[in-house]
Order: structure tokens, then C-alpha cells, then sequence
């Protein structure tokens, strides 16, 4: 029983000094790293003070480590491993990325809207609908603006879809070119379902986790379908989020006021 007591004491003494000498090296490892934290603090405040400019340097260099690492090692995966089921869903789910089905009624919502404003007599009337307009205008021009500029950015870069990647081992970019195979970057699909969400987001933020789920949904089926890369999607997408958030601003400067407030918001005070 002794010898079992000493035992016992002596693991326990090994296991103290380990864990001084853990806690030690730690505290050195922490001190050391003093610099990296000075740096990565002050990179943060610059991010900060810049989160456009900043998270647009991020997205970049994520791009190009996706091209370079990540891509081609997806597509392959979810070509060989994406079940029938799965796959099915990812297809139904890809139809919301349509830009069509935010602008065609976005638009003839904001269009109502302002004519009706032109036909009635009442001032407090015509203010208040055009102040509705202005919603569905936003809306329609988040998805009409970044979907423009994604189409002039796929026509110059030319950047080969996955399908040449499976077919003949193809993957780069050939410019400048109108064929839909060679026009992978960025992902419309995920550029439109992302510039329609993230005008919901500034819209009604009450549902903001739905919006982005629903657009990281089809943002990924691009994907897992491989019908593009990662990096597609993620370039689409941060395109359409920039783009949204820079036309909310020019709204906001000219004092118009794109938050809906629920009637339940407003008896809470929102």
C-alpha cells in the first residue's frame, strides 16, 4: 500500500512541475509574442476605421489562396461525394440566387409606389409613399448595381467554370470572353441572392440571421453543385454585400430612411 502511496506522489509531483513548466513556457510564449499583438491590434483599429477597404484586401487574399489551394480540391469532392439527395436539394435551393425574382418585382413595387405618390392631392400622402418607394427602389438597385458590375468583371477576367476542370483538367482564365463556360468569377447567382439579402438585412434586421442563412444556402449550392468555385462564390458574394452597403449610405446621406419598423417594433420602440 506504501509502495502504491509513493506512486501515487510521485505522478502527482511529475504532473505539478509539467504543469509549471507548461505555465512557463506560456508566459514566455506570450511575452514573446508581444509584437505579432501590437500589430495584430492595430491592424484591427485600421479595420476598423476602414472596414470596406480592409475586408476588401481580406477577400482578396483569401481568393487567391483559394485558387491556389482550395478550389479545384472542392470541386473534385463534391463531384465524387455529393449524394443524388443532396444534390437535388442544392438545385431547388440554387433557383432564390435568380436575380430576376428581386428585381422584376423590387421594381415594379418602387415604380407603383411613386406613381401613386404623383396622383394624390394629400402632402403627408405623397411623402409617405414615396418614402415606401424608396424601399423597393433600394432593393432593386442593390441587386441591378452589383449585378452589373459581376457581369463586366466575369467578361474581363474569363475565368474557366469547373465543368473544364472535370471535362480536360482545364483551370485558369482566358479574358475577355462572353461564353457562359468561361465566366465563373464571380458566382451571379451568389452575387444576386446577396445583394437581395443584405438589402433585407438593412431593411428589416429583426430577421437578419434568416437572410444570411438563406444566402450563405445558395451561395454554397454554387458550389457543392459545381457550377463554380469557392472563390466565385465568396467573390460574388462580398461584390454584392460592398455594393448594397455603399448604395444604403448614399440613401441615408440624402435623409431617407430605408429601415421598416414592424408594428411591433414600434411598440417596443425600435
Amino acid at each position: 500500500m506504501r509502495r502504491f502511496d509513493r506512486r501515487v506522489l510521485d505522478l502527482m509531483e511529475r504532473l505539478l512541475m509539467a504543469w509549471e513548466g507548461l505555465t512557463l513556457a506560456a508566459g514566455e510564449a506570450w511575452e514573446a509574442a508581444r509584437p505579432l499583438r501590437r500589430m495584430a491590434a492595430a491592424q484591427l483599429a485600421r479595420t476598423r476605421a476602414w472596414p470596406l477597404a480592409w475586408a476588401s484586401v481580406y477577400v482578396v487574399l483569401f481568393g487567391a489562396l483559394s485558387y491556389a489551394a482550395l478550389d479545384r480540391p472542392l470541386a473534385y469532392f463534391f463531384k465524387a461525394h455529393l449524394s443524388p439527395h443532396a444534390e437535388g436539394f442544392f438545385k431547388v435551393v440554387t433557383e432564390l440566387g435568380r436575380a430576376e425574382f428581386y428585381l422584376v418585382p423590387a421594381g415594379l413595387l418602387a415604380v407603383g409606389l411613386w406613381l401613386a405618390s404623383t396622383r394624390t392631392l394629400f402632402p403627408a400622402a405623397r411623402a409617405r409613399l414615396r418614402e415606401m418607394a424608396a424601399r423597393p427602389a433600394f432593393l432593386f438597385l442593390a441587386v441591378a448595381l452589383s449585378g452589373l458590375i459581376s457581369n463586366a468583371v466575369k467578361f474581363s477576367l474569363g475565368r474557366y467554370r469547373p465543368r473544364y476542370l472535370f471535362e480536360n483538367g482545364t483551370y485558369g482564365f482566358n479574358p475577355f470572353n462572353t461564353e457562359w463556360a468561361m465566366n465563373s468569377m464571380p458566382s451571379g447567382h451568389s452575387q444576386a441572392i446577396f445583394a437581395a439579402m443584405t438589402a433585407l438585412v438593412i431593411l428589416l434586421p429583426r430577421y437578419d440571421l434568416l437572410w444570411l442563412l438563406i444566402a450563405g444556402l445558395v451561395a454554397l449550392s454554387r458550389v457543392a453543385t459545381t457550377v463554380h468555385f469557392l472563390s466565385d462564390a465568396v467573390a460574388g458574394s462580398f461584390l454584392a454585400i460592398v455594393v448594397t452597403v455603399l448604395v444604403a449610405r448614399q440613401f441615408e446621406r440624402r435623409g431617407i430612411r430605408l429601415r421598416l419598423a414592424l408594428r411591433r417594433d414600434r411598440r417596443l420602440g425600435a
